[in-house]
């Protein structure tokens, strides 16, 4: 059994019951609410813990702090560059295979983050409202 087990569960737990793509600074600042001794360097080391063991996805995110996510199947994110927002995008990734084509190769993940500016920072969501 690993070390920890308290700490894991915890952040286990706060990065699926999230559905904001926490950072990791977010999941420490959740986790101190109920282990307030529980180090930054734990909640890093954990989370890349649970990427490893496929729990949760690790979302690189271009000039900023990757997210986490809990959702694991194959979808896409979309990225404000304003705002720094992240959300899903549902993904077909049959065509997604298709058109990558790796010949003899064998794709075994497909990793697509759009990036753009979100209807909040573009000024349309109060157009609609």
């Amino acid at each position: 059994m690993k070390r920890n087990t308290v700490q894991k569960d915890l952040i286990k737990k706060i990065v699926l019951a999230s559905c904001e793509h926490p950072t990791a600074e977010g999941v420490y600042a959740s986790a101190r609410e109920v282990l307030p001794n529980i180090s930054l360097g734990t909640v890093y080391r954990v989370l890349h813990e649970l990427v490893e063991a496929g729990d949760i996805i690790e979302v690189p995110v271009s000039g900023r702090p990757s997210r986490f996510d809990k959702t694991t199947g194959a979808h896409a994110h979309f990225v404000c560059k304003k705002c720094g927002e992240v959300r899903d995008v549902a993904l077909n990734v049959a065509g997604v295979m298709a058109a990558a084509d790796a010949g003899e190769s064998v794709i075994e993940d497909v990793d697509i983050v759009f990036e753009g500016v979100c209807e909040n920072c573009n000024g349309k969501h109060d157009a609609i409202a």
